[in-house]
């Protein structure tokens, strides 16, 4: 019997069961956390949900500053959920001293720093901030 992989949109990579596309490069639309949910989910997506090291290790290839993903601590402070509002948080690479709050109440969205010198580390910061990001498509098989 033959197993059917899902087929995604075209311009999305594979990794796994889900499809991710990177937002942002070079010339690229970069964009504030909402509006790049936004977008992601009118793609048929949402904002990249990480689920392991492997994954997080996944992006360090394509992108070089920090890059939206999407963790927030919008709905309850302190409480960071991923933004399909299912997703349990299975795995965090938060950077040193991080999340620190710093810019205060508004300071809760998540922006991994996408090089290989940071090692995908994790930073919360101030949501109006353009960045690039990243949407994922999960299979849900």
């Amino acid at each position: 019997r033959l197993l059917l992989l899902p087929s995604f949109p075209p311009g999305w990579m594979r990794f796994k069961d889900k499809c991710f596309m990177f937002k942002g490069k070079k010339n690229d639309i970069k964009a504030n956390w909402s509006y790049a949910r936004n977008w992601c989910k009118d793609q048929g997506g949402e904002l990249a949900v990480i689920d392991d090291q492997y994954e997080n290790g996944n992006y360090l290839r394509d992108l070089k500053g920090p890059t939206w993903i999407g963790l927030s601590d919008l709905l309850l402070e302190n409480q960071y959920a991923w933004s399909d509002g299912v997703s349990p948080v299975l795995y965090t690479n938060w950077n040193d001293k991080e999340p620190n709050n710093a810019g205060g109440t508004d300071e809760g969205c998540v922006s991994m720093h996408a090089s290989r010198a940071f090692h995908g580390t994790w930073n919360d910061t101030k949501c109006d901030k353009a960045k690039p990001y990243i949407c994922k498509i999960s299979s849900g098989i």
